[in-house]
């Protein structure tokens, strides 16, 4: 279905080409031979060959192959056991994540007593987000690098913090609904031993310590670190084995051969997509919807966040990550720059809701391979995701207005930002799940979610925007005042 979307996109740009210029205002696109666009589409450096396909060729294809080492190696059990956060920055698919993690992860949260339906809800939104994770993220990621022009290790550091504060609403959501249905954890003798863990598989966290450190401390490029993490896994794995078994040359050579078969159809978006850059570059389709954008609303930086969140959903409804992006990040990304939004901030918007897409209705495909799995009603997975996912959509819009919250500006303020983010994810996480200790309805609900939106806005939002923080923080704490001496004089009676 994606790549059907994507090929029915580049074949109207084709036919918007061709007949562009008889359209009207800033639609008006040049006059273009139809031989000329052929030549340019398939050899032009800005098209078909161009930064998508070689990204996904030379950059994607390492880290591809890393994560297929991982799994000849016996890793991606083991880090499928850490959470589908790991997993989903080597896969760079929210939908292979559900669908190499869910199969171990929905069981088990259904046997703990969660309904299949929030079971399967919990894995998508998990496992969507693993494309936003630090250090590897998705494809996406990559692409975004060489469109800003900055190194690779610029975006994975901007990325940090986005991150850790949608891992964390979704830890606190669960939290709260496992405590809000009486749900305990897995018992003692279930669990794996520590020891036994840390033994069997010490050393898969080196070669992606391996790869950071290349990444950020010696500026490497991306494909250098990853093919070096690779080759140092494969040694040890060699050397060492996994669970009392070595890895053998034939599953090395297994596993170079699959990465051919998983990067085709990553290779031919990246060719499509790149042949659509081609099209809005050689009509200039791209200046216009960006003097159109902002002509429609009236330059205004909220109102142009909204379309463009809105724009990039229903864009992923029919489109994978990448495919999203390349176009948003060629539409859209001027227009918000152009409105003061930073570019990283710009890019890192578009990214996210392109890939919050997977958990939207009515096609939230992360949604709907999780809901397979656990045997769920599909639809209400879907809607049940949205909700578990409430603090992913509102997120985007505070980094693109506090450059504190992608690691910009002075420590003390990007630490308060940060602990007031989390404060105020946790207070709307209360309200929306309507639980503390007790159940938690009417009015107390919707004060603890005005306290967690005032929470979440960061200081250097706006002027005066440390005010907000001060009103959340106060109605936060008079309602978890209320709530302690609540259950303190219960028990007490």
């Amino acid at each position: 279905m994606a790549g059907f979307s994507l090929v029915a996109f580049t074949l109207g740009g084709v036919v918007y080409a061709m007949v562009g210029h008889h359209l009207p205002g800033v639609f008006q696109a040049r006059p273009v031979d139809f031989t000329r666009l052929l030549v340019y589409l398939n050899l032009d450096t800005n098209a078909l060959l161009g930064t998508s396909l070689q990204i996904a060729i030379i950059v994607v294809v390492p880290f591809i192959l890393l994560g297929n080492v991982l799994g000849r190696c016996g890793g991606s059990a083991k880090v499928a056991v850490v959470g589908s956060s790991l997993f989903g920055m080597i896969s760079g698919s929210a939908v292979a994540n559900v669908t190499a993690v869910g199969v171990i992860t929905i069981p088990l949260m259904k046997r703990s007593g969660f309904p299949a339906q929030i079971a399967a809800a919990i894995e998508a939104v998990g496992s969507t987000g693993g494309q936003l994770m630090p250090p590897v993220m998705g494809a996406a990621a990559f692409l975004m690098a060489e469109v800003l022009q900055v190194p690779y290790a610029e975006v994975m550091i901007a990325a940090i913090i986005p991150a850790f504060l949608y891992y964390l609403a979704l830890f606190l959501q669960v939290d709260v609904e496992a405590a809000k249905r009486g749900i305990a954890g897995e018992p003692a003798e279930r669990l794996p031993r520590l020891a036994a863990v840390l033994k069997s598989g010490w050393y898969f966290p080196i070669p992606f310590a391996v790869l950071v450190y290349a990444l950020v401390a010696l500026n490497w490029q991306a494909e250098y670190a990853a093919l070096t993490a690779t080759a140092l896994l494969i040694g040890l794995s060699l050397a060492f084995g996994y669970k009392g078994s070595r890895i053998s040359p034939k599953q090395v050579f297994t596993a170079i051969v699959s990465t051919g078969g998983a990067v085709v159809d990553l290779i031919l978006i990246c060719a499509v997509a790149g042949m659509f850059i081609g099209i809005l570059n050689i009509s200039g389709l791209a200046f216009g919807m960006t003097l159109q954008l902002l002509a429609i609303t009236g330059e205004s930086l909220a109102l142009m966040l909204v379309v463009t969140a809105l724009m990039a959903i229903v864009l992923g409804l029919g489109l994978p990550t990448v495919g999203v992006y390349i176009i948003m990040a060629t539409l859209i990304a001027p227009a918000l720059v152009k409105v003061g939004v930073a570019p990283m901030a710009a890019h890192m918007f578009l990214l996210y809701f392109g890939i919050m897409s997977m958990v939207t209705p009515p096609v939230a495909l992360s949604a709907f391979a999780a809901a397979n799995i656990a045997g769920a009603d599909v639809d209400k997975t879907g809607w049940t995701a949205t909700r578990i996912g409430w603090a992913a959509y509102i997120v985007p819009f505070l980094f693109a207005l506090s450059p504190s919250l992608l690691m910009r500006g002075d420590p003390l303020g990007i630490a308060w930002a940060v602990a007031t983010a989390a404060l105020g994810l946790w207070l709307g996480t209360i309200g929306v799940v309507g639980y503390f200790y007790r159940p938690v309805a009417g009015w107390a609900r919707a004060a603890f979610i005005a306290a967690g939106v005032l929470t979440l806005i960061p200081a250097d939002m706006f002027p005066g925007a440390i005010v907000t923080d001060i009103v959340g923080i106060a109605l936060g704490g008079a309602l978890l005042a209320r709530e302690f001496y609540d259950r303190r004089r219960a028990l007490h009676i």
